[in-house]
C-alpha cells in the first residue's frame, strides 16, 4: 500500500470516528425542531462533492439542466439533448457513425478530450460500459441512449476534473443523470414526429407511475416505461447526397464507387463490359477519374441508394426506483433499470462484397492476416487477357450488408441510508451489464470459395443474376460479432459535521468503494476460421478490480471565504496505484458576488481495450506521398492496431477559476476559466506521419509499391492541453400582465486546444480547426422561454462556429458556423393534459459544407452534423 493511500486511509478514519461517536448521543429525527428540518430539507448532493450543501453556488461549475428545459425542449432523448450542450465540443460519436464500431450507441466527450475522459453516472453512481468501444478499441464510454429519458428529474454536467471524488474517467467532467425519486400519480404520453424533407418518421409513448407518500406513507415506488421507434434515412433520401456528386468547394464524386467492375492495367482502369459494351446490372460506364483519379472509364457504382445516414432505431426501457423507512431515520432504496435497443443499417462505406487488392484474411491457424488475391486467374472465360490480371468488383449479388445491433442493458442496485441531525450515511451494492450482438447480413465472402468460383468459371460476372444460387450460398457470409460489458461492485460513504469554527462547521464526507470491471469483445467465427474477406475486428479480452478510498472537507475560513479539500486514493490491479489531490476556494466578498478557483491532479487508468492484449484491424484512407500511380493521393489500405499491456495512466491537472454574480434573486451570470492538462497520454500515432515516414516495418507495400497496409500500437505519448471559457446566464422575469419569461445561454470558447502531431513532436493547437476531426472554437445554447396561463412557449438557438481546414480542399480553407433554431409550443386548457408542437431546425438549415469529409458518407463533418433537417413532433401529456 503506497505512502498516499495509508496517509488517505488514516484521514478517513480520522474523519469518520468523531461522527460515529456523536451519532451515539444523536438526537433522534422527532425531537429536531421544525425550524431545524426545514432549514436542512433543501441540502443536496450536487455533482463534484459528496458533501450536502443548501449553496446554489458550489466550488465547481455545474450546469443543471432543470425537467422543463428536459421537456421543453426540442430532444427526445438523453444523447441528443446531452450533445447540444456548449461544453460538448467535439470528439464525441452518434448515431449517424453507423459504419463504425460502437454502431446505434452515443456517447459524450466534454472539452474536446473524447468520450473515455467523461464520467456518466446515473443517480450519482457509474453504469457498465458499452460493449464495443468506439473507434475499434480506443473509448470506452457509456451508451447515452440506454439511459431513462422520461424519469428523468435533472441533468447535472460538472465542467470541471473530478478525479479527486469520482476517479477515473473525470478528467474533462462528469455527467450526472438524475431521476425522479418521490413521485405520486400517473403521467402517459406520446409523440409523433416527422421530417419535411421525408423519412425518420418518429413514434414515442411513455407511462410513468408512482405510488405512495415517502413523508406520508414511508415509502414510495416509480415505475416508469418508454418506446421510441424511428425510421432508417438512406443517402438518396436528400437532395445534397443523392446524386453522390458533390459541388462546392472540394466537390468529388465521393458518393461513387470506381470499384464496381473493371481490370487494372498497368496502372489504369478498364472497364469490365461484355460483348456489346455493356456494364454488369446496377453499374454505369463513366470515366474513373472524377472518383478515384484513375485514368480510363470504369465500370461505377452510384452508392447513394445504399448508404445509410441515420440508423432506424427500436428503444424499450423500464425503470424502476423505490424508497421505503425502515426506522426512524433510516431509509432503504433500490433501483432497476432495463434497456433494449435494436438498429439497423446498410453497412459499410460499399453495401455489397467488393474484390480488390489490399485485402487481408487472417490465418486460422498463425492468427496473423495474409493478403486475399485480386487476381482474375487467366483460365476464367470473364479474362480476355490470357494471363491472370489484377480485377475489382462488386459483387451485387451476394446480397446488401445489413447491418442491425442489438444492446441489452440492465442496472440493479440496493442499499441503506441514514439522516441523522450532524452526519449522514448510505452504503450500496449494484450490478450493471450491457449485452452487445451485431449481425451483418450477408456482404461478405468466403475467401476460399470465391476463388474456386473464380477458377472455374461458376461466378457469371457478365451477368450476376445467372450465377447458381448453389455457387452463390457457399460463398455468401452472415456474421455475428458478440460483446459483454460488465460492472459490478460496493460502497460505502459518509458525510456530515465536524468541529464548530468561528466561521461555522466542517463539513466533511469519506467513503470507499469497491468494483469489479470486465469487458469481452470477440471475432465473428468466420473471422477466427481464416473465412471471411476484409475482416473488421476489435478483440478484447480485459478485467480488473478497482478499490478506492477518498476524504473530502469544507473548511469555513471566515464568514465568507470557505476552503475545500478533497484527496481520493485508487488501486487498480492491473496497474498499480493512484492518487488524486483536490483544493478549491469559494469567497464571497458581496452578497452579489461570488469568486471560486479550484485546482486538482487526477489521472485515467488505461480503458481495458487499450491496456489488453487486444486487436483492431480498420479501413479507412491516408495520403500517400510515395503512391505509384498518382503520387499525394488519398489511399484506402488496412490499418492494425493493437494494445498494449504495459501502458500507464494518463496524469492530469486541472484548474478552475470563476465568477459567479447574482444581483437579483432572478438574475444569475457566471464566468469560468479552465486548463486541463494532460500527460503520458494514450494513444497511437498519426498514420500520415507512419505513411510518410515509409518504415517497411509498419507501412507495407506490394510489388508495385502501392499501400497495402498500416501498422500502428498504443502507447503512452507525450501530452495534451487545453483552456477555454465558460459564460452562463440566468434571468427571469414575472409580469401580471403579459406573462412569465425566462432566458437561459450556455456558451463555451476553446481558446486552445494543443497536442502533438506525432509522438515528441512539439504541441500543435487543434482548436478552430480539423486537425483531428473537427473542433469548434465557439458552441453556445440559448432559450427564451415563455408562459401565461394554460401557453407556454419556448425558443431554443443552437449556435457552433465554423472551423479551418488545416489543408484547403480545392479552394476551401474554412468551414462555416451553423445555427438551428427549435421551437416549442404547449398548452394545458385540457384538465389534467397537455398537448404540445415542437419544431426542430425551423429554418431548415443545412450542415456547413466540409470539402475535406472522410469517405462516401457526405460533404460535412457528420460528427457534428446530421441531415435531418426541419423536423415537427406533436404529442400530449396526460396526469391521472
Amino acid at each position: 500500500m503506497s505512502k498516499y493511500t495509508t496517509a488517505l486511509l488514516s484521514g478517513v478514519a480520522l474523519l469518520t470516528l468523531p461522527a460515529l461517536a456523536q451519532a451515539q448521543s444523536r438526537t433522534s429525527p422527532e425531537d429536531v425542531p421544525a425550524s431545524v428540518e426545514s432549514s436542512t430539507v433543501a441540502d443536496v448532493v450536487v455533482t463534484g462533492s459528496n458533501i450536502r450543501r443548501a449553496a446554489a453556488e458550489g466550488f465547481n461549475p455545474v450546469q443543471v439542466i432543470a425537467k422543463e428545459e428536459l421537456e421543453n425542449s426540442g430532444k427526445v432523448t438523453v444523447a441528443d439533448l446531452l450533445r447540444s450542450i456548449s461544453a460538448n465540443t467535439g470528439n464525441s460519436s452518434n448515431e449517424t457513425s453507423n459504419s463504425g464500431w460502437a454502431s446505434g450507441s452515443a456517447g459524450i466527450g466534454l472539452r474536446g478530450l473524447s468520450q473515455k475522459n467523461t464520467l456518466v453516472l446515473l443517480n450519482g453512481r457509474r453504469v457498465a460500459n458499452y460493449g464495443f468501444p468506439s473507434g475499434g478499441l480506443s473509448d470506452t464510454f457509456v451508451n447515452l441512449n440506454a439511459l431513462p429519458m422520461v424519469a428523468t428529474q435533472r441533468l447535472e454536467v460538472l465542467k470541471d476534473g473530478a478525479s479527486a471524488v469520482y476517479g477515473s474517467d473525470a478528467v474533462a467532467g462528469v455527467v450526472n443523470i438524475i431521476t425522479r425519486q418521490d413521485f405520486e400519480g400517473l403521467e402517459v404520453g406520446g409523440s409523433y414526429g416527422t421530417s419535411d424533407a421525408g423519412g425518420l418518421d418518429t413514434r414515442q409513448g411513455k407511462i410513468v407511475g408512482g405510488y405512495g407518500s415517502l413523508e406520508d406513507d414511508g415509502f414510495n415506488v416509480l415505475v416508469s416505461l418508454e418506446a421510441y421507434t424511428r425510421e432508417r434515412l438512406d443517402q438518396d433520401e436528400r437532395d445534397l447526397t443523392r446524386s453522390g456528386i458533390y459541388s462546392g468547394p472540394g466537390g468529388r464524386w465521393n458518393g461513387w464507387s470506381a470499384k464496381g467492375a473493371r481490370f487494372l492495367i498497368n496502372g489504369a482502369s478498364v472497364p469490365f463490359v461484355d460483348a456489346q459494351g455493356n456494364c454488369p446490372q446496377g453499374m454505369v460506364l463513366t470515366a474513373s477519374a472524377p472518383i478515384d483519379g484513375l485514368a480510363g472509364d470504369t465500370c461505377a457504382i452510384n452508392l447513394a441508394p445504399y448508404t445509410t445516414l441515420i440508423p432506424s432505431t427500436d428503444r424499450y426501457q423500464a425503470y424502476v426506483h423505490a424508497t421505503a423507512r425502515v426506522a426512524p431515520g433510516i431509509e432503504a432504496f433500490g433501483e432497476l433499470l432495463y434497456s433494449h435497443i435494436e438498429g439497423a443499417s446498410i453497412f459499410g462505406s460499399s453495401p455489397y462484397f467488393t474484390l480488390e487488392g489490399g485485402r487481408f484474411a487472417l490465418n486460422a491457424q498463425t492468427g496473423l492476416a495474409e493478403p486475399v488475391s485480386n487476381l482474375l486467374p487467366a483460365n476464367n472465360p470473364y479474362n480476355p487477357y490470357g494471363t491472370a490480371v489484377p480485377i475489382e468488383y462488386t459483387f451485387f449479388d451476394l446480397g446488401q450488408s445489413l447491418k442491425t445491433n442489438t444492446s441489452q442493458a440492465y442496472r440493479a442496485l440496493s442499499g441503506l441510508r441514514g439522516t441523522g441531525e450532524r452526519f449522514d450515511w448510505e452504503v450500496a451494492v449494484f450490478a450493471s451489464a450491457s449485452r452487445e450482438r451485431e449481425r451483418v447480413a450477408a456482404g461478405f465472402a468466403n475467401r476460399w470459395t470465391l476463388a474456386d468460383a473464380l477458377a472455374d468459371g461458376t461466378l457469371n460476372l457478365w451477368e450476376p443474376g445467372a450465377t447458381p444460387q448453389a455457387v452463390l450460398d457457399g460463398i455468401r457470409l452472415s456474421t455475428l460479432r458478440p460483446a459483454d460489458s460488465s460492472l459490478y461492485g460496493a460502497d460505502f460513504k459518509i458525510s456530515g459535521e465536524l468541529v464548530e469554527l468561528p466561521a461555522g462547521p466542517i463539513g466533511y464526507a469519506a467513503g470507499i468503494e469497491y468494483r469489479h470491471e470486465a469487458l469481452e469483445s470477440r471475432n465473428p467465427a468466420e473471422i477466427d476460421a481464416g473465412l471471411q474477406v476484409r475482416p473488421a475486428i476489435a478483440a478484447v479480452d480485459g478485467k480488473r478490480d478497482v478499490g478506492a478510498i477518498y476524504a473530502e472537507a469544507n473548511i469555513p475560513i471566515l464568514s465568507n471565504l470557505d476552503v475545500q479539500i478533497a484527496g481520493r486514493g485508487d488501486y487498480y490491479s492491473d496497474f498499480g496505484e493512484a492518487f488524486s489531490p483536490k483544493v478549491g476556494v469559494r469567497w464571497r466578498p458581496h452578497e452579489a458576488v461570488l469568486v471560486r478557483a479550484s485546482a486538482s491532479r487526477g489521472f485515467r487508468a488505461p480503458s481495458l481495450s487499450e491496456n489488453s492484449a487486444s486487436t483492431n484491424i480498420s479501413y479507412g484512407s491516408v495520403v500517400d506521398p510515395y503512391d505509384p500511380d498518382i503520387p499525394g493521393s488519398r489511399q484506402s489500405p488496412t490499418f492494425f492496431t493493437v494494445g498494449n499491456t504495459d501502458l500507464e495512466p494518463e496524469n492530469t491537472k486541472s484548474y478552475n477559476f470563476g465568477l459567479v454574480f447574482t444581483p437579483l434573486r432572478s438574475t444569475i451570470l457566471s464566468i469560468d476559466w479552465y486548463r486541463v492538462e494532460l500527460d503520458n497520454l494514450v494513444g497511437t500515432n498519426n498514420t500520415t506521419t507512419i505513411v510518410q515516414a515509409n518504415n517497411p516495418a509498419d507501412v507495407i507495400r506490394d510489388e508495385r509499391g502501392k499501400l497495402v497496409a498500416v501498422y500502428n500500437r498504443y502507447q503512452n505519448l507525450s501530452e495534451l492541453k487545453t483552456s477555454g471559457v465558460d459564460v452562463e446566464l440566468s434571468q427571469r422575469w414575472k409580469t401580471d400582465r403579459w406573462g412569465d419569461f425566462a432566458l437561459q445561454t450556455a456558451y463555451t470558447h476553446v481558446i486552445d486546444y494543443r497536442r502533438p502531431v506525432t509522438v515528441g513532436g512539439p504541441l500543435i493547437d487543434y482548436a478552430g480547426t480539423n486537425r483531428s476531426g473537427s473542433l469548434p472554437a465557439d458552441k453556445a445554447t440559448t432559450r427564451a422561454g415563455w408562459s401565461k396561463g394554460d401557453l407556454e412557449a419556448d425558443l431554443t438557438w443552437y449556435y457552433t462556429s465554423g472551423y479551418d481546414l488545416t489543408t484547403a480542399v480545392a479552394g476551401q480553407s474554412s468551414v462555416d458556423a451553423y445555427n438551428q433554431v427549435d421551437l416549442y409550443l404547449g398548452w394545458s386548457g385540457l384538465e389534467n393534459a397537455k398537448v404540445y408542437v415542437k419544431v426542430e431546425n425551423i429554418a431548415d438549415e443545412q450542415p456547413p459544407y466540409d470539402g475535406s469529409f472522410p469517405g462516401i458518407r457526405a460533404p460535412y463533418d457528420f460528427s457534428q452534423y446530421d441531415l435531418r433537417g426541419r423536423q415537427f413532433r406533436i404529442g400530449f401529456d396526460y396526469r391521472f
